[in-house]
């Protein structure tokens, strides 16, 4: 019987010299592919599995991270509601209050005090003539003082002192950094109609009346531009000042009922869901930095399983001669 045929290699360097058998080594190879044969569809799979895994984590932590930049906003949109309400409101009350003070004293001082003055010294001059342009005068102060009422300034209503208009103009210089974000004050019955409830928008504040104990609502809707994420708060009738310009209409104030009319936004009551304040964004904002994260994400895994194929390989390869034994001799 005669040996198997066997080729050899041979490399003479200039120290040492090698030799393969090419036989072996191409017996070693077939064997090797063989075993890729079902590693590399599981080291795919495994690469595949765990991509998997990764973008919904990132997709998961992104939308979490949009979420809490829209709850930061809304955060700083209740403060500034607080703020007009405990600071603007009454600062402006009171220089108004000032000025009509201010107004009610100056016309004491020349529609009564001067005319009184000028009265007493009437009796003092000598000549006629100087009295009748004295009285002439002090005629002519009254009336001046003393103008018909429809001639009178009409009190001047400020938006800014209303925590609605406050919050959405503040809103609207963070949109300058965060464009993608929208903000809306909603109200089932507001003064100014373009904070009135979009349908989908009344379903969040019938939300927060059938469920008091909530404070905050997070979804997602979609819009012909594509899919929404949204979250919410209820604003609450929770103060007597609210009731001052949105309880009944005849005890408003004037410059309010002129301004807006005296259909829309009264008769809200203490304690009463009025409304909802909402931050949406589009959804792509979160998945679009999931992206970019899982870009980077990916090459890095790409290198890892690369790794970890060729260094099972050529483990694999270093121990095919003592795991298969070669072929017996004919």
């Amino acid at each position: 019987m005669n040996d198997i045929m066997e080729t050899k290699l041979r490399l003479n360097l200039i120290f040492f010299g090698l030799e393969f058998n090419i036989t072996t080594v191409l017996r070693e190879l077939r064997t090797l592919l063989k075993f890729n044969i079902f590693f590399l569809p599981a080291i795919a799979a495994c690469y595949a599995a765990t991509s998997y895994v990764v973008w919904n984590r990132l997709s998961a932590n992104a939308e979490q991270d949009v979420m809490e930049t829209a709850r930061l906003m809304l955060e700083t949109a209740r403060a500034m509601r607080t703020y007009t309400t405990t600071q603007v409101a009454p600062l402006l009350d009171q220089e108004r209050a000032k000025a009509e003070r201010s107004v009610q004293n100056m016309e004491q001082v020349l529609g009564v005090q001067m005319p009184a003055a000028l009265q007493k010294a009437m009796p003092r001059l000598p000549a006629a003539k100087e009295q009748r342009i004295l009285q002439t005068t002090r005629q002519q102060l009254a009336n001046s003082v003393h103008p018909q009422q429809n001639d009178g300034p009409e009190p001047q209503f400020f938006p800014q002192s209303i925590p609605f208009y406050a919050a959405t103009e503040a809103f609207n210089y963070f949109r300058g950094k965060f464009p993608d974000f929208m903000y809306k004050e909603a109200a089932l019955n507001p003064t100014n109609l373009r904070d009135r409830t979009a349908d989908w928008e009344a379903d969040i504040v019938s939300y927060f009346r059938e469920n008091p104990s909530k404070t905050e609502f997070v979804g997602r809707r979609d819009t012909p531009s594509g899919s929404s994420l949204y979250l919410s708060t209820p604003i609450r009738v929770d103060s007597e000042t609210c009731l001052s310009c949105h309880g009944p209409a005849d005890k408003a104030p004037p410059e309010i009922v002129k301004l807006y009319g005296s259909a829309n936004g009264f008769g809200w009551r203490l304690g009463d869901v009025a409304g909802a304040q909402i931050v949406s964004v589009p959804a792509d904002v979160a998945l679009n930095h999931a992206a970019a994260a899982m870009k980077t994400v990916l090459i890095w895994l790409a290198g890892i399983f690369a790794g970890l194929y060729l260094i099972v390989n050529a483990i694999v390869f270093a121990f095919i001669s003592k795991l298969v034994p070669a072929p017996a001799p004919q």
